[in-house]
C-alpha cells in the first residue's frame, strides 16, 4: 500500500513538531530582553532627566546611546557657560505644541546651539542623527529636521569659518593673558618653539569636547572617555 503523504497542516499538528511555548522561551531570548540592549530608553520625562543631570553630575549634558551606556559630554568653559545659558532659556519656553510654533522654535539661537552640540557629541560617541535627533525632541518637543541650518560642526560657507576663526582669535588671546598672569597656568598651557601658545582644533575647537560612558540610570557613574 502506498504510503500518504501528509499535509502541511498534518506535518505542522503532528506531536513531534510541536514545541511548547516554554521550551521556545528557553531556546530563543524574549524580543523584548534582545531589544533591551539596543533601545535608546529615553525617558519620559527627557527634559526634567536632563535637567537633574546637568544639576547633579560634572558634565555639560548627556546623550543617549544604544547599548549599556549613555554618554556625558563635557564642553570647553566658554561654550559651557553658553551652552547652560541657550539651556535655560528653552526652558522658560515650554515644550510647542503646533508646527508653526515648532518651526518658530526651531529657527532660534538658542535651540540652534542645543542641536549643534548634540550632533557633534552624538558623532564622538557613534551616536546616529536620528537617534540624537529622538532626544531633542523628547526634550523639546521640535522633530530635528524641522532645524533649518545644518549643525555647526559642518557649516563650511564663509560666514561659518568666520565664526570659528574669530573664536580662535578670542580664545588664545584669553589663553595667552592666562599664561603670562597666572604662574599655575604656565605648567598647563604648552607652547611651541617660539614660546607661542599651541592652538590644538581637536582639544581647542569650538566643537571640541569630552565624551565619557556613564550608566543608565542617573549616569553619574562613568566608565572612561569614548
Amino acid at each position: 500500500m502506498e504510503a500518504k503523504t501528509p499535509s502541511d497542516q498534518e506535518v505542522i499538528d503532528a506531536p513531534s513538531w510541536r514545541i511548547s511555548e516554554a521550551r521556545l522561551k528557553k531556546l530563543a531570548p524574549s524580543v523584548n530582553k534582545m531589544n533591551e540592549s539596543t533601545k535608546l530608553g529615553i525617558p519620559d520625562d527627557a527634559r526634567a532627566a536632563q535637567s537633574r543631570y546637568k544639576k547633579d553630575g560634572t558634565r555639560t549634558f548627556r546623550i543617549y546611546g544604544r547599548g549599556e551606556h549613555n554618554y556625558g559630554v563635557s564642553l570647553n568653559a566658554d561654550m559651557a557657560i553658553l551652552f547652560n545659558i541657550m539651556y535655560a532659556r528653552l526652558l522658560k519656553v515650554g515644550v510647542p505644541q503646533t508646527t508653526e510654533d515648532k518651526n518658530r522654535l526651531a529657527s532660534t539661537r538658542a535651540l540652534q546651539i542645543i542641536w549643534d552640540y548634540y550632533v557633534a557629541a552624538a558623532a564622538a560617541a557613534g551616536v546616529a542623527r536620528q537617534e540624537v535627533g529622538a532626544q531633542l525632541e523628547a526634550e523639546f518637543g521640535v522633530p530635528w529636521r524641522y532645524m533649518p541650518t545644518p549643525p555647526g560642526p559642518e557649516r563650511t560657507w564663509p560666514e561659518a569659518e568666520a565664526v570659528k576663526a574669530a573664536y580662535k582669535t578670542k580664545s588664545l588671546k584669553m589663553t595667552r593673558t592666562m599664561r603670562q598672569q597666572i604662574a599655575e597656568a604656565r605648567a598647563l598651557i604648552p607652547v611651541d618653539g617660539n614660546g607661542d601658545v599651541v592652538w590644538d582644533e581637536a582639544k581647542n575647537d569650538q566643537y571640541a569636547m569630552l565624551v565619557v560612558r556613564i550608566d543608565k540610570g542617573d549616569g553619574l557613574r562613568e566608565f572612561g572617555e569614548v
